[in-house]
């Protein structure tokens, strides 16, 4: 047997079944959505900051409440997302 047969042979018998593929796969999709979430809070927070700041300046006001409102809809649309694969996290733990 040669040295390559041999790799050959280790990389055969060390490679991940089905069921442990599945296992690393949804461990990696529930690390997503934990990120996918915590996104959505930075960004409500950041949101909610901006729209503080347009009540108490009014020389910013309206760049302010623009931007507000389009990190609330980035807040929205983290949590959506995140939502999403915790639906394909459900549907494959069955």
């Amino acid at each position: 047997m040669t040295h390559r047969d041999v790799a050959n042979e280790e990389r055969i018998t060390k490679m991940p079944t089905s069921d442990e593929k599945l296992a690393a796969l949804l461990k990696d999709l529930y690390e997503l959505t934990e990120y996918l979430h915590g996104r959505g809070e930075k960004t409500l927070a950041l949101s909610k900051k901006f729209a503080e700041h347009a009540q108490q300046d009014p020389a910013n006001r309206e760049f302010d409440t623009r931007q507000a409102t389009m990190l609330d809809y980035q807040h929205t649309l983290w949590h959506d997302i995140g939502n999403l694969v915790e639906k394909l996290i459900k549907k494959h733990e069955q």
